[in-house]
């Protein structure tokens, strides 16, 4: 009988046993009650740190991308326009200002992708970039070519002097020169053609916003590729003018046989 008894004892004092040790411990009188909650709580925390997925991500990358690349085109025209031998110091000012205003006007292009909520605010600041940098280049182009337009009315002001000065000896000798003075008087109102020209192709590229609509840049690039045709023209008959005078110069300065 006390052998029947005794492994009941033991059963009773271990159990007695576990429930001093939990009554003296908290954490095991808690027991599988107190790890479930705790990984609950993990799972809570795991959903509440989640970001949404953006799915403008490829398209957003993609439009940042381009916006770098135009900034890079901005800056080697700027750099192309500093080093030019051609452009005067006021052109040169000028154009560093209209890249300050480019680089500022991308800088938000950039900004408005980084925000954009669709993909159709993204391709409109893409957009956007893509003609600030064409604005920055017709700028460099036009006032590069107003500027050769200048070189050239000078240098044919410079002959044309050159030939005038001949003709005012021949006719102080008694010569009649009209074949001279005439072409030459043709010659003045070409160049001063030109120049007006060359100077209002100039002033409509420096005019356009540093972020053009697409119908402000057409405008403005047809207006001053209109300004410096007409500057050509006039150039080209300007040196026709010229070579009138000069041969007719050359005629008067050749003694009869």
């Amino acid at each position: 009988m006390s052998r029947l008894i005794r492994p009941a004892t033991a059963g009773i004092a271990f159990l007695l046993t576990c429930g001093v040790l939990a009554a003296g411990n908290p954490a095991f009188a808690a027991g599988k009650s107190h790890t479930k909650p705790a990984a609950h709580s993990r799972t809570s925390h795991s959903h509440a740190t989640h970001k949404p997925v953006d799915k403008l991500a490829g398209v957003r990358k993609g439009a940042s991308k381009a916006l770098a690349a135009d900034v890079a085109r901005v800056k080697r025209i700027a750099a192309a326009e500093a080093a030019s031998p051609l452009l005067s110091a006021d052109d040169k000012s000028a154009l560093a200002a209209a890249t300050a205003a480019d680089l500022t006007a991308l800088a938000a292009d950039a900004a408005a992708v980084t925000a954009a909520t669709s993909a159709k605010a993204i391709q409109a600041a893409t957009q956007a970039g893509q003609r600030t940098v064409q604005g920055a280049d017709l700028q460099f182009k036009v006032l590069l070519a107003a500027a050769k337009a200048q070189a050239a009315a000078a240098s044919l002001t410079t002959d044309a002097t050159a030939v005038s000065d001949a003709a005012a000896t021949l006719a102080a000798e008694g010569a009649d020169v009209s074949t001279v003075t005439t072409p030459l008087a043709d010659l003045a109102t070409q160049v001063g053609q030109a120049q007006v020209s060359a100077t209002s192709a100039r002033a409509t590229a420096l005019a356009m916003p540093a972020a053009p609509s697409v119908t402000g840049l057409r405008t403005a690039k047809a207006a001053a590729h209109s300004d410096l045709a007409a500057a050509g023209l006039a150039l080209d008959t300007a040196e026709q003018h010229l070579a009138s005078a000069t041969a007719a110069l050359t005629a008067l300065q050749t003694p009869a046989p």
